[in-house]
């Protein structure tokens, strides 16, 4: 193995990317780059490369995981978007799944929650919060089971957030598809906008 190239990085001062055999491998601080006395046209035994990826690299990139994930939850997807660039996709793969061993990253946790605060403090439909996951790498089969028994809690959000909003009489035709857009752009489907706004106009 050999040092093709040491470059700086654009966004991180101090930081610098090292290829090996014309591929990116990993990043490394300035001060460990001399420590490491690595150099471009260098040959890595593959005893050292190892010695480097497990005591720098490694640990590095799961610092930076860690503290990623302290800031706030984060999903599996999240974290791997956090660390691409810089680390290798095998040492990604072993920061995640130390992660995800320990339940650091446990995404059917984060899917949990994410519905629940969602639905009550965001006043989500079903449709906006199933895609604010997607968007976090959690599928719609992962997050199902959170949604059950939430049917009538959504029918009450809906109609809370129409009781807030709604200013004129729901027998204009015009202004019932205007708060039926509001609830559908909110990501409630048609079937529950359309029982809260007749429930709203019966109450009326």
């Amino acid at each position: 193995m050999k040092i093709t190239a040491i470059t700086p990085q654009k966004k991180r001062s101090g930081r610098y990317n090292v290829f090996i055999d014309g591929s990116f491998s990993f990043g490394i601080d300035g001060v460990d780059l001399l420590y490491y006395k690595l150099k471009e046209g260098e040959e890595l035994s593959p005893e050292r490369y190892d010695a480097i990826m497990e005591q720098l690299v490694f640990i590095k990139a799961r610092e930076t995981a860690l503290k990623y994930i302290d800031f706030k939850a984060r999903t599996k997807k999240e974290v791997v978007q956090k660390l691409r660039g810089e680390y290798s996709d095998e040492i990604i793969g072993r920061v995640t799944e130390l992660l995800e061993k320990y339940k650091i990253i446990d995404d059917k946790n984060y899917a949990r929650l994410f519905v629940r605060d969602c639905l009550n403090l965001k006043g989500w439909g079903r449709r906006r919060i199933l895609a604010e996951l997607a968007a976090r790498g959690i599928d719609a089969d992962t997050a199902a089971p959170f949604f059950e028994g939430t049917d009538e809690v959504m029918r009450q959000k809906a109609q809370k957030l129409l009781e807030k909003r709604i200013k004129a009489p729901l027998s204009d035709a015009k202004e019932y598809k205007k708060h039926m857009d509001f609830l559908l752009r909110r990501g409630f489907d048609i079937e529950t906008a359309k029982n809260a706004l007749e429930q709203y106009k019966n109450e009326q």
